[in-house]
């Protein structure tokens, strides 16, 4: 394995087994492995991961979804060799940089700037390193007027901050990320999400965990779908998220006992996305620019479910954004909550685009309106305006022409 290139990791089928219990005292310790010694009885076994195995080559991202209790946390603590497995073997070639349980390695009584030198140290950077970061780390953190105060002062945010601020800027080959951002304000989970598609893009290699499906369709090329610490599922990543949704929405209720709602950040699913007319189109899959389209977004609220707003737009198939719609505009008052199976519809009338391919997406945020918690994409559909080429916009305003003398 010493062989790997640089930023790869391969498992190959690892298992992890812990013991259900606590030893307790000396006199409980002492009881319990007489116990153990005269038995075979493997009750207390609980098997976190069975037999797992996949491989990420250099630069490419893996997102790992799944219920609480998946062993997705466990393959992450398996990567950053916090633990080691029962059976199996695990290689990583290269740097790797631990987004887990941020501030772990964080000491109390020292202050924010001690502990940067104390954890990037811990993260393998060198003196040297850390102290030409320095300035960077604390500026990204936003902690200037905290950084000399000793970190037991800190808020839960504050150490989020800061320990996201030293680990990703380790120039890591490797980064394994759990869902470590739920605390902290929107602007810097967005900080860190546009940071860590920086470090995609010049080539680290990610695995991610998350319960927001769209941040891992947005991050994540690649996923997995752990069920049981055994992989149900892998694949891309859109393919993957449907098959937890079904294994969700499908599964008898005693499979899914320990599974938290929250499962797909607070049990919203965004189906399916079609585009349909609203009078018959001139010819099979072509939209006439200029009739009525209608959008449908199918839904489904595991638990009653309120939101900030819906936002769809329409994009051409050069990535030009064509327009907007928000229902934070809309007079009708219902699309505050989103309650089991529906449909949210909204009519383009007339669709007034110019001749092209186009695709709808749909975002859902919480109803902060600060993070995005469900998105779905429309398939691509062909739309047909007289006299009204790609070259001439991206709309057909409706006008009125007239001359005077």
């Amino acid at each position: 394995m010493s062989s790997l290139p640089v930023g790869t990791i391969v498992f190959e089928q690892v298992s992890k087994r812990y013991r259900l219990g606590t030893l307790g005292n000396l006199r409980g310790t002492a009881a319990a492995l007489v116990r153990r010694a005269g038995s075979n009885d493997g009750s207390r076994d609980f098997w976190a991961l069975k037999d797992v195995s996949f491989r990420v080559e250099p630069g490419d991202s893996l997102g790992l979804i799944g219920p609480n209790g998946a062993g997705k946390t466990t393959t992450l603590k398996l990567l950053s060799n916090i633990t080691q497995p029962t059976t199996g073997s695990i290689a990583l070639s290269g740097r790797f940089s631990s987004l887990i349980e941020l501030g772990a390695g964080f000491h109390p009584e020292l202050t924010g700037r001690e502990n940067i030198f104390l954890n990037g140290a811990i993260l393998g950077l060198s003196q040297r390193e850390i102290q030409r970061k320095l300035d960077e780390i604390i500026a990204f953190s936003e902690l200037e007027r905290f950084i000399d105060t000793p970190v037991k002062r800190y808020s839960s945010g504050m150490y989020v901050r800061l320990g996201f601020a030293v680990a990703a800027h380790v120039e890591p080959d490797v980064l394994l990320v759990d869902e470590v951002l739920a605390v902290g304000d929107s602007s810097f989970r967005h900080r860190c999400i546009n940071h860590m598609r920086a470090l995609q893009q010049n080539g680290t290699t990610v695995v991610f965990v998350s319960h927001n499906m769209h941040l891992v369709r947005s991050m994540c090329k690649m996923a997995l779908l752990l069920i049981g610490g055994q992989i149900h599922f892998e694949g891309l990543t859109p393919a993957v998220i449907s098959a937890y949704e079904r294994w969700l929405t499908e599964s008898p209720a005693t499979d899914k006992a320990h599974a938290s709602v929250q499962a797909i950040h607070s049990g919203l699913m965004l189906k399916a996305m079609d585009v349909l007319p609203v009078v018959p189109p001139p010819s099979p899959g072509l939209f006439d620019s200029r009739q009525p389209v209608k959008l449908q977004i199918h839904y489904h609220a595991i638990e009653p479910q309120r939101i900030g707003r819906i936002d769809v737009r329409i994009l051409r198939d050069d990535s030009i954004l064509c327009c907007t719609a928000d229902s934070s505009q809309s007079a009708n008052g219902a699309l505050v909550d989103l309650v089991g199976e529906g449909v949210v519809e909204l009519v383009y009338s007339p669709l007034q685009l110019t001749s092209g391919t186009y695709t709808a997406v749909a975002q859902v945020t919480d109803v902060s309106d600060s993070v995005v918690i469900a998105s779905v994409q429309s398939a691509p559909f062909n739309v047909y305006a007289e006299g009204a080429a790609r070259d001439r916009g991206v709309y057909v305003p409706e006008v009125t022409w007239c001359k005077t003398p």
